[in-house]
């Protein structure tokens, strides 16, 4: 009987886990060619966890299913990884944690240099969850939610201002004075996004809580937690958390 040892950071089975895998290979492709041009670097581990390059992604081929990685300055590194039968691969992405596992390398020249050819993988965890990153929405270009009582057809839809959102939820205020909403009540939520794109989901009222602004205003603020957010929607939300954040980011290291 052939036994094959758990790596250590093997891609995480519970269930909180796996609704932030993703499979589609073109989405996968997309997520790694970022990491490229953002030059995160990605550590990989292999020889259950024993031995580990830190190395930089080079090229992405969805069409012809490979990865190109950089080769380590460590010759003795690199062979072992020659013999290595598969790795795992952890990097980050504008704060979020993207992890992978992929089968055997091959040594080839990429642009006149060494590198390591790899199998694109077949599942990708890109971890954002609110302790990850909560994103304030811009106050120019604010989301905007409308919500109805879930299994009430003919129930009211209230509208909301979405103050900041992540992969787990968002919390938002409302536009007109909404009745009394208790904690753990479900509803159905429609969020648009500024290029157009519409978020259904479900979700629960988590707290409620009342604020007062700086003109002194009183404004009542409802945290929402989903309940699930299938894997198109989380794309969508991703992609626009990203581009926020790159946007900001940008912005903050323009000269005033």
């Amino acid at each position: 009987m052939n036994y094959k040892p758990e790596l250590r950071f093997e891609l995480s089975g519970s269930e909180d886990d796996s609704n932030y895998h993703v499979h589609s290979k073109l989405e996968i492709a997309s997520i790694l060619r970022d990491v490229m041009t953002g030059k995160s670097l990605v550590s990989a581990y292999f020889d259950v966890a024993n031995a580990s390059l830190l190395t930089a992604i080079l090229a992405v081929d969805a069409t012809a299913d490979r990865l190109l990685i950089d080769c380590g300055p460590d010759q003795q590194i690199n062979e072992r990884l020659l013999r290595a039968d598969r790795m795992v691969c952890v990097t980050s992405l504008d704060r979020v944690k993207i992890q992978f596992v992929t089968g055997t390398p091959r040594r080839i020249r990429h642009e006149g240099r060494e590198a390591f050819q790899l199998p694109l993988p077949e599942r990708l965890l890109r971890l954002q969850r609110r302790e990850y990153f909560r994103l304030s929405t811009p106050i120019a270009s604010p989301l905007k939610c409308t919500i109805t009582p879930a299994g009430d057809d003919g129930g009211a839809t209230h509208s909301l201002h979405i103050a900041d959102i992540s992969g787990g939820g968002f919390a938002a205020s409302a536009e007109t004075e909404l009745p009394a909403l208790e904690p753990l009540s479900r509803f159905h939520a429609v969020i648009t996004l500024p290029e157009g794109d519409v978020l259904r989901v479900d979700v629960e009222l988590r707290n409620t809580f009342e604020i007062t602004l700086a003109s002194g205003r009183r404004l009542r603020r409802y945290g929402w937690k989903f309940l699930v957010l299938p894997e198109r929607a989380r794309i969508v939300l991703e992609r626009y958390v990203m581009q926020q954040q790159r946007f900001l980011k940008t912005r903050s290291r323009s000269p005033s």
